[in-house]
């Protein structure tokens, strides 16, 4: 439940990212992928889409470029909300999470995150 909760709430933060932040709406530009944060059992999950300058989601779990996917829900939660920036490259480690698709986009997708949702400040 707070798994989903967390998903439906970053689309929030991102889309009211996008209109207030000048850099963000720049970033944005740059990205032209599909992006899946779900449960390793597929249950649960959101897909981000970054194409043309233009953001949106849903909930097509099945066609992505690079899916983070989760031991389960409470994992997730947890590691997403904590402001540790080591959190996703230990939980990799834990095997906690798996990495599918285009690795070489996780970077990159990290730091877009990290400023559309204001864990990172843009100086």
């Amino acid at each position: 439940m707070k798994f989903t909760l967390l998903m439906n709430m970053l689309v929030l933060i991102i889309k009211l990212n996008i209109r207030t932040k000048k850099y963000v709406r720049d970033m944005l530009r740059t990205h032209n992928y599909r992006f899946v944060m779900m449960t390793r059992d597929g249950k649960r999950g959101k897909r981000f889409i970054f194409s043309n300058g233009t953001f949106s989601a849903d909930d097509v779990l099945t066609e992505y470029d690079v899916a983070y996917v989760w031991q389960d829900g409470n994992t997730a939660f947890k590691v997403l909300t904590n402001p540790d920036p080591t959190g996703l490259f230990r939980a990799e480690a834990n095997r906690d999470l798996a990495i599918k698709g285009d690795k070489t986009l996780s970077i990159p997708l990290n730091i877009f995150l990290g400023y559309a949702t204001g864990n990172f400040k843009k100086k």
